[in-house]
């Protein structure tokens, strides 16, 4: 192989390897800035998972949804599910298609199992990151909080295009963050 060749690939590499990283960057970015915001309430969570890191882990009440009766889904499969609001001002999901919508707001998701009349999802918002030493705090009084059945914690996304990003995670409203320092 000659030299030029050579040098030719190794730019294009080191290209492929900026660009990948930057573009997810970008994509992320975009969506804070230009999603639409939702609020979706959030459900009890399992028991810390200390090997995961530092985050605070999620689930949404919406990701139960009443199975469609037209649509045959199956484990694993992914699906579109379009967002509504409630008279409350929560985010849930009215509708699942395996086509993407052409209009209004919906999250790219997949189809965890089902129970009954009820289809189970696997959503892009299972953690809310944040600073190190906070997490754990966090991750307490969250879990608290959802076990004592209180219904004013939730979490704030973004959505642009089916892609979602987590803005924030409130009790009463409150962001966690500030919640925790008034501790």
């Amino acid at each position: 192989m000659n030299k030029k060749l050579i040098f030719g690939l190794f730019f294009v590499m080191i290209f492929l390897q900026l660009i990948v990283p930057f573009s997810m960057i970008i994509k992320r970015e975009d969506a804070l800035r230009q999603g639409m915001e939702f609020r979706f309430k959030t459900a009890p969570v399992d028991p810390y998972d200390a090997f995961r890191g530092r985050y605070v882990a999620l689930r949404l009440e919406a990701e139960k949804v009443n199975k469609p009766d037209k649509l045959n889904l199956k484990f694993g499969q992914k699906i579109y599910a379009s967002i509504s609001v409630d008279e409350n001002g929560f985010a849930y999901f009215s509708q699942l298609s395996t086509r993407r919508p052409h209009r209004g707001s919906y999250i790219d998701a997949k189809v965890d199992h089902f129970l009954a009349n009820d289809v189970y999802l696997v959503l892009p918002i299972d953690r809310y990151y944040m600073e190190e030493k906070s997490a754990p705090k966090a991750e307490r009084i969250y879990r608290q909080r959802n076990r004592e059945n209180k219904v004013d914690t939730y979490v704030t996304v973004k959505v642009k295009d089916g892609f979602v990003v987590v803005d924030g995670l409130y009790i009463g409203r409150e962001r966690i963050e500030e919640f925790i320092k008034g501790k």
